[in-house]
């Protein structure tokens, strides 16, 4: 990860938080990297900019890649809602979904959930989709 923004034009946003420098020696910087921009960048716009100038090395880099699909048996995924009920029992409903199929199951929290997530009461969060086709065919929904 860069200490530094990686778009070589973030210096020339020109933003008060970049000012540097006393009285006749004042200058523009480029901000920080940040973790949350796969810490080449500074912010939405600057990664989209290094994306955009280096698209072509990128493609030469590491090769073109097809088109990819996925078929309707390995569709499913797990899909966690927040159900808002005027303030009374707000709560996050969980489901079982394959949209190609045009299924969506409730599920238990549970069900949706690992352990960890339900300690950590990460209502929000759900399992990885690798374990949603098991579970699928663990209640009758596909074989």
């Amino acid at each position: 990860m860069a200490e530094w923004c990686q778009n070589k034009d973030c210096c020339k946003k020109k933003t008060q938080n970049q000012m540097r420098g006393s009285k006749g020696n004042k200058y523009y910087q480029s901000n920080k990297a940040h973790s949350y921009y796969s810490g080449i960048a500074c912010s939405q716009g600057c990664l989209y900019s290094i994306i955009k100038t280096n698209a072509d090395l990128l493609i030469r880099t590491i090769g073109e890649i097809g088109k990819q699909t996925i078929g309707v048996d390995d569709a499913w995924q797990f899909k966690s809602e927040w159900n808002n009920n005027n303030d009374t029992n707000n709560r996050n409903d969980y489901f079982l979904i394959n949209l190609l199929m045009g299924v969506k199951h409730t599920l238990t929290r549970e069900q949706a959930q690992t352990p960890e997530q339900i300690q950590q009461d990460y209502g929000w969060c759900t399992r990885e989709s690798s374990e949603a086709k098991p579970l699928a065919i663990q209640l009758g929904l596909t074989s």
